[in-house]
């Protein structure tokens, strides 16, 4: 009887710290499931800069004498 009352004590105090959970981070948790930032929101005062960088130099086909030292 006394294992009872402490697995339902803890099962209560899980519930409500779920309950507590949700209800100040519920926004956020939702965003997050469905894939998005919930704090980031789109601003059209800024441009965005991509830059890319190229390879340094082309790729060269691998000499004899470096295959045989692998």
């Amino acid at each position: 009887m006394f294992a009872t009352a402490i697995t339902l004590a803890v099962i209560g105090l899980a519930v409500s710290g779920l309950a507590d959970l949700a209800r100040q981070d519920g926004a956020k948790i939702l965003a997050a499931l469905e894939g998005r930032s919930w704090s980031a929101t789109p601003r059209s005062d800024r441009q965005v800069i991509v830059r890319f960088s190229s390879p340094r130099r082309a790729a060269e086909p691998a000499r004899p004498s470096l295959r045989a030292a692998a």
